[in-house]
């Protein structure tokens, strides 16, 4: 039996990856830029072609367009196969046809339902962040369905679009594969070639390229590079409700505006968000209701300072009224300026813990939270009001609640030291 040897000698880590990929069906794999992506894609659907014991087995490598799948993989794609006696290229529609009667074919993601109506066995989708959002739900899911087939996911960074919202989905699901190569641990791209790289960029476009940083390019974020250390130190992950302890729940009160609850842990010193919820033009017996049917233990109701204003309406105050739907005991958080609070916020994250699945529009709205920059002043404005305020305002009325009031109601009683009275007048 005539042995083929490919030209491709994969690193340790890419051999890992491909080890890996064996035993997922579904991957999303965050890789620096330069990291050799693409040729890993197309050796390793050479390779489920050559081995599948599937007939007629089907790959596809799908790139944002169909010009990029062709300058980009085709060319591997001929180079890597060429070799193999009996290979067949097709120019025009982009699809080597191997001698087992496997088949590779190249798309594009513009046109996506140019895919429908036929079945992949495995799948590459390099680049997602600048693909069509309905291209795995509508399209390709279904389209490895009856196969059983596979679909890896692989691309930098580029903020907090789909590609983002994809990967946090698959880290909570154990029936994905979720991985990120940064470049300052695979040791692909020589040390001087990224030292080159740093000085002729920025320090955000820098971490997004190459250390896979998805709120590098949100400029000013109040949070984000914090949740990214909290990432790396596992206080993200599942972190799920523990009924051994009580849940304080904190609010940031809107009515046109949302209003956003999260549900707090506290377990010993440390902090953990078990939950999340928002919704808007909702009065205070709905969030009432929907803290009820959670059924979590709650300890205590904490809402900002402006639950004490009174609506002119009705002469009574929010305070009154969610006192009135049962919301008790009741705290009001001191109303101290927002960059005090800020600032409260960042040293409280140090010590805590963030469920992943309950959480993940808190954490989309922590990691987005950011400040403008004003070109006039060369300096950040106040946090921008937008989506992402609510959760972080709620965030601010925790820290600042959790350090400033007492819970336990087990303040020490204050005594007098004994030798501090003494008498001016010489009395006794």
């Amino acid at each position: 039996m005539r042995t083929i040897e490919i030209p491709y000698k994969p690193r340790p880590q890419q051999q890992k990856l491909h080890s890996d990929l064996t035993k997922f069906r579904f991957a999303v794999i965050v890789m620096h830029r330069r990291g050799g992506k693409t040729v890993m894609s197309i050796n390793h659907l050479i390779k489920s072609a050559l081995t599948s014991k599937k007939k007629a087995f089907r790959g596809a490598f799908f790139a944002p367009t169909r010009v990029q799948a062709k300058l980009i993989a085709w060319d591997y794609l001929k180079h890597y196969s060429r070799k193999i006696p009996g290979m067949k290229f097709n120019e025009t529609e982009l699809r080597a046809d191997f001698p087992t009667g496997a088949r590779v074919s190249l798309f594009g993601s513009e046109n996506p339902d140019s895919a429908r109506g036929q079945y992949f066995d495995e799948i590459f989708c390099d680049e997602y962040a600048q693909m069509d959002e309905r291209l795995f739900p509508e399209i390709l899911r279904p389209a490895v369905a009856d196969r059983l087939g596979s679909i890896y996911f692989i691309g930098t960074p580029q903020g907090m679009n789909s590609f983002y919202d994809l990967y946090e989905k698959a880290k909570g699901d154990a029936a994905w594969l979720t991985v990120i190569h940064k470049a300052s641990q695979t040791g692909l791209v020589p040390k001087t070639e990224l030292e080159e790289a740093r000085k002729l960029m920025t320090e955000d476009q820098y971490q997004q390229e190459f250390e896979c940083s998805w709120t590098a390019n949100v400029s000013g974020a109040v949070y984000g590079k914090i949740i990214e250390k909290m990432e790396n130190k596992n206080q993200i992950g599942k972190y799920p409700f523990d009924p051994g302890y009580p849940v304080d729940v904190y609010f940031d009160l809107g009515i046109s505006d949302d209003t956003s609850l999260l549900f707090v842990q506290p377990i010993d010193r440390a902090i953990v968000v078990v939950d999340c919820y928002s919704n808007n033009n909702k009065s205070l017996d709905h969030y009432a209701d929907y803290i009820r049917q959670t059924d979590y233990p709650i300890r205590n109701y904490v809402f900002p300072h402006d639950v004490e204003h009174r609506e002119m309406s009705t002469g009574h105050s929010r305070k009154e009224y969610a006192f009135s739907m049962g919301m008790r005991p009741l705290r009001v958080c001191p109303k101290l300026p927002i960059e005090d609070g800020i600032h409260a916020g960042q040293l409280l994250l140090n010590r805590t813990y963030i469920d992943r699945d309950n959480c993940k529009p808190f954490l989309d709205a922590m990691r987005w939270y950011h400040r403008k920059w004003l070109d006039k002043l060369k300096t950040y404005s106040k946090p921008i009001h937008d989506w992402s305020s609510h959760y972080c305002d709620a965030w601010r009325t925790a820290a600042v609640a959790i350090r400033d009031l007492d819970f336990n109601n087990n303040a020490p009683v204050q005594t007098f030291a004994e030798g501090l009275n003494y008498d001016p007048l010489g009395r006794d």
